[in-house]
């Protein structure tokens, strides 16, 4: 059933013009824009290292010899998650209008046919002061349009990353029910909602759990609560077999001897850089500790971005830059 409904999922996306992207004037971030925030944080997120040599042999008309390439260590922006508030809310001109439109009708039918009920969005009421710190949000892990060309072009020394440019990984529009359901999260993984376990952060300095992975959390900073969000949606893309409507992010070859990090919370092999609504130059991973700083983590950012954010994610990547021939080995 999970098959089929993405299936169906990816034929409707498919079968979207992309110049619905540019219907929506008012929509704040662009796909160039995202390439070049992107591109602007390569002197520190990128982080190359040359670690060793590759060994291929290459066998023609005159005989065979061995060629070498180089190892490399560095990271990739795999994929651009955006956290919004609701429907037609996401700040990505396309996403907002080739991803999400699509997904919401599919997410419509599937949770009214389990709730008898039509789809809604569940932001906190400005009046009751129980629900202040009762955050709910809608995010999309989508490939990043840099993820494979441009940045090869740019360094020919990198490796390939595994994530297919504007394809929807995790859409929670589309998985409606589950993105809503935090006691079915709850019942069937159990062993990840220990206190402490799983965290963004610490236990002293809890941005919030990544478990269940659902849209509701409760966190007083609306900019953590988004981290957190954005941590559970790749979380559920980078497995196999979640109980989820997705696509695995960690799919496809990267080339011989190429290891590619786990995406982790509180893991700096999975980095974050923020480019909505403020640019950051940097990556990051979440749960920095602020309790000594005078304005909480991600204050700018809530203040400015109505709820909305986007980030890319940077994870690292570990292999041989590919030649002709047949892979012998590496060092290093």
């Amino acid at each position: 059933m999970l098959k089929q409904k993405r299936k169906k999922l990816f034929i409707i996306f498919l079968g979207i013009g992309i110049n619905l992207i540019f219907a929506n004037a008012s929509i704040a971030l662009t796909t160039p824009s995202i390439i070049q925030s992107t591109l602007q944080a390569l002197p520190d997120c990128l982080q190359h290292r040359i670690i060793g040599m590759c060994y291929w042999l290459k066998c023609g008309k005159l005989g065979c010899h061995v060629t070498t390439t180089l190892k490399v260590d560095h990271y990739l922006p795999d994929a651009v998650v955006t956290v919004y508030q609701k429907y037609q809310s996401n700040p990505w001109d396309y996403a907002n209008k080739v991803i999400d439109t699509p997904a919401y009708q599919l997410g419509n039918t599937q949770f009214k046919t389990q709730t008898n009920i039509d789809l809604g969005h569940g932001n906190q009421s400005t009046s009751v002061p129980t629900e202040q710190n009762t955050h709910f949000k809608e995010v999309d892990v989508v490939g990043h349009p840099a993820a494979v060309g441009i940045l090869q072009k740019l360094n020919p020394l990198l490796m390939p990353s595994v994530a297919k440019p504007f394809f929807p990984y995790y859409v929670s529009l589309a998985d409606a029910y589950m993105w809503r359901s935090p006691a079915i999260e709850a019942m069937r993984y159990p062993q990840n909602l220990i206190p402490g376990v799983r965290v963004v952060g610490s236990l002293l300095n809890n941005w919030g759990s990544v478990y269940p992975r659902t849209g509701f959390l409760v966190q007083p900073n609306d900019a953590k609560a988004a981290a957190v969000i954005a941590q559970r949606a790749v979380d559920i893309a980078a497995q196999a077999n979640q109980s989820h409507i997705y696509t695995v992010l960690t799919s496809g070859s990267c080339g011989e001897d190429c290891k590619i990090s786990e995406i982790k919370e509180n893991n700096k092999d999975t980095q974050w850089q923020m480019i909505y609504p403020i640019v950051d130059k940097s990556c990051r991973s979440f749960g920095a500790n602020d309790l000594t700083q005078f304005l909480p983590w991600g204050t700018e950012a809530a203040n400015k971005g109505s709820g909305n954010y986007v980030w890319v994610l940077w994870r690292r990547y570990q292999g041989c830059i590919s030649a002709n021939g047949k892979y012998l080995g590496s060092v290093g």
